[in-house]
């Protein structure tokens, strides 16, 4: 897209707006002005209402919070407005929804190669995972229930965890077993307990039928996997406890927070693990001077974060395998059961491929690449257009005359609806200053049009680290 040298100093301009955190950047924390470091930490280190209110949203529904959402917890006095929306985020149908989509990762989740599940099994797999996380279910029964599990693929939805794999042998189920639930990779697996796993996994076959790509999990000979899940539930249940929380603080914290502290709770109920995290002190801290580890939005919440801010939809389907997969318009992404179904967004940004069930699978980093979508993505640029255009809510009316100065309330609502916090004083003053200089002296021809930068702050905010990180 073409680009006058005056956009490029305004677009230029409006990205310089906002200081960022250290860790992001390199950029010198303790030296930030305390007026721009009050955008993101109170005065003792800990995040502001409004940073905590985004950053509970995405942890706990996979999105940001709407406008109003964000101006009803910044705006409350109540004490208790932490915990009382951490209840009503566990309880929503986005946790259930997102913390599914977390745990199809590690359970590898996808109809094609190399996993090779098929659709009608992703199906009732993905829906079997969405139980276990909205019930309340722990970790130790759901895991009995996928290792002792038996029948139909289709019909039978544990089963699919011993398909799940690209080897479908006791050695591949014991490593699957081993990674799973002890956070052990294959390549780390003790001798000793791999060829414990193994023998008590021996008894497991996997027969086709006359159905399209059913297939049957069965038992044969002498089934020791009650065993099994009495030695992994019962004499180490310790350890699968504490690998349930790593993997849990891993997600949310990142890999250098896996570790969880000392007298951190040995439950594997997931709610409460995650309670427990989001309601510490240690999550209440600030992302500039108080140590908070900042964490690139997923793949999938950025692609529906774009979405909900230009009033958009995908449109995911499946070609291959056979039957296609064609999932409704208003499906969100973080909601596509299947690993298979994917995009070029997708892909740019690092989804898992869900061939390993390794939690490195899924990318975190930004990159060259990722920068130059965000800046340069046409369609990006055509919803933000369709969105900030005072025309497009009624093309037969004549766009109204540009003020002088960019109407407050229209500002706010773009940082609120991004941002998920009121722009400062100073990002104000800037914005003016910057409207002011692109209208010129009054002798040009064509004049920007208000829309114009409304979609330009938007298509600003967007590429700044504050949007694109959870701070």
């Amino acid at each position: 897209m073409e680009m006058t040298s005056t956009r490029r100093t305004f677009l230029a301009g409006v990205a310089a707006l906002a200081a960022w955190p250290r860790d992001l950047w390199g950029a010198d924390a303790l030296n930030m002005p305390p007026r721009r470091l009050a955008v993101w930490e109170t005065p003792d280190g800990n995040a502001t209402d409004c940073v905590m209110a985004r950053r509970l949203y995405l942890d706990l529904a996979g999105r940001i919070p709407t406008a109003a959402e964000a101006r009803e917890y910044a705006e409350s006095d109540d004490p208790c407005k932490r915990a009382a929306l951490v209840e009503k985020l566990l309880s929503s149908e986005d946790f259930a929804d997102y913390w599914t989509m977390r745990f199809c990762d590690i359970l590898r989740v996808k109809s094609e190669f190399p996993v090779n599940l098929w659709p009608n099994a992703v199906y009732v797999y993905h829906s079997r995972i969405r139980s276990f996380v909205a019930s309340g279910e722990t970790w130790e029964h759901f895991g009995r229930d996928l290792i002792t599990s038996q029948g139909s693929n289709f019909r039978d939805a544990e089963v699919n965890f011993f398909r799940a794999t690209d080897r479908r042998d006791p050695d591949g189920w014991a490593e699957a077993v081993a990674q799973t639930f002890l956070g052990v990779v294959p390549r780390d697996l003790d001798s000793g307990k791999r060829k414990f796993l193994s023998s008590c996994l021996s008894c497991v076959h996997i027969k086709k039928t006359r159905e399209w790509k059913e297939e049957i999990v069965f038992a044969e000979g002498d089934d020791r996997r009650g065993e099994l899940c009495d030695w992994l539930f019962a004499e180490n249940r310790d350890a699968v406890a504490a690998a349930f929380a790593a993997r849990l603080r891993r997600w949310i914290f990142g890999p250098e927070a896996a570790k969880a502290p000392a007298g951190a709770p040995g439950t594997t109920c997931l709610k409460e693990v995650v309670r427990s995290i989001v309601l510490s002190d240690e999550y209440a801290r600030g992302s500039v001077t108080g140590g908070f580890p900042v964490r690139r939005l997923d793949a999938e919440v950025l692609d529906d974060v774009f979405c909900s801010i230009s009033g958009s939809a995908r449109n995911y389907y499946s070609p291959a395998p056979e039957p296609f997969s064609f999932l409704p318009k208003n499906r969100s992404t973080v909601c596509i059961e299947d690993g298979s179904v994917s995009s070029g967004f997708l892909s740019l940004f690092a989804r898992p491929a869900r061939d390993t069930g390794l939690m490195e699978e899924r990318g975190t980093d930004v990159t060259a690449k990722q920068r130059l979508y965000l800046f340069n993505s046409a369609d990006l640029h055509r919803k933000l257009g369709r969105l900030f255009s005072p025309a497009s809510k009624n093309p037969g009316a004549k766009a109204a005359p540009a003020p002088q100065i960019p109407p407050a309330d229209r500002v706010d609502e773009i940082y609120w609806r991004i941002l998920s916090r009121a722009p400062s004083a100073e990002e104000r003053g800037k914005i003016a200053a910057l409207w002011r200089r692109r209208r010129g002296n009054g002798k040009a021809k064509i004049k920007p049009g208000y829309g114009e930068l409304l979609r330009d702050v938007a298509w600003c905010l967007i590429n700044t680290k504050e949007f694109i990180y959870r701070v």
